[in-house]
């Protein structure tokens, strides 16, 4: 693991992918919104909400050398998630499951208004840009959003565990046929039997 990654429990990467592939997913967000293909959770319940589809779960594979590179850590992929979140959508102060030993979120675009910070404990406020991402500790640092003030904005999260850790059987999150095994083969034999 990089030192920054384990003495502060997140490391901040400008431009984990290009401006385009930001905007192109942050349209994808909205005309999903348009489309009424949103789900809902109880995290942020009056934010669109996404995931479980080949679009996100092909950035979960796509994007982990490089969030495995930005980590210093070998990496399993769990999930992928995306929410695009409206005025007055916040994100309540709180740690990921175990599925989110290293985790990712990746500022997609905005409109109407500031890009929100996110925050993490004790009281750090990181702003991105489109691609910007923030790599962290999931179930070991407290993060946030506070109530957002413009029209909208999407974020990417991206969800990860250690190849070599305690927690490999979580690999997929327990979705046992969403990855062909040549697009996410596993470092440690017989796993995929496992999960």
């Amino acid at each position: 693991m990089v030192p920054e990654l384990a003495q502060r429990r997140l490391v901040i990467v400008p431009q984990l992918i290009d401006e385009r592939m930001a905007r192109t997913l942050y349209y994808v967000l909205l005309l999903r919104h348009w489309r009424g293909e949103a789900k809902r959770d109880r995290q942020a319940p009056g934010a669109d909400s996404h995931w479980g589809d080949s679009t996100l779960d092909a950035m979960l594979l796509g994007l982990k050398p490089g969030i495995e590179q930005a980590s210093g850590c070998q990496l399993l992929p769990t999930y992928a998630y995306a929410r695009l979140y409206f005025h007055g959508d916040e994100l309540a102060r709180h740690r990921d499951r175990a599925s989110c030993q290293v985790a990712a979120t990746i500022h997609l675009g905005c409109s109407g208004g500031q890009t929100p910070p996110i925050w993490f404990e004790p009281d750090v406020a990181i702003t991105q840009r489109p691609g910007d991402a923030v790599i962290y500790l999931g179930d070991s640092i407290d993060h946030w959003r506070e109530p957002f003030r413009g029209g909208d904005f999407g974020q990417l999260f991206l969800n990860y565990v250690f190849a070599d850790g305690a927690r490999a059987n979580l690999i997929h999150d327990g979705r046992r046929n969403a990855f062909p095994p040549s697009l996410s083969p596993s470092p440690m034999p017989g796993i995929l039997d496992r999960v």
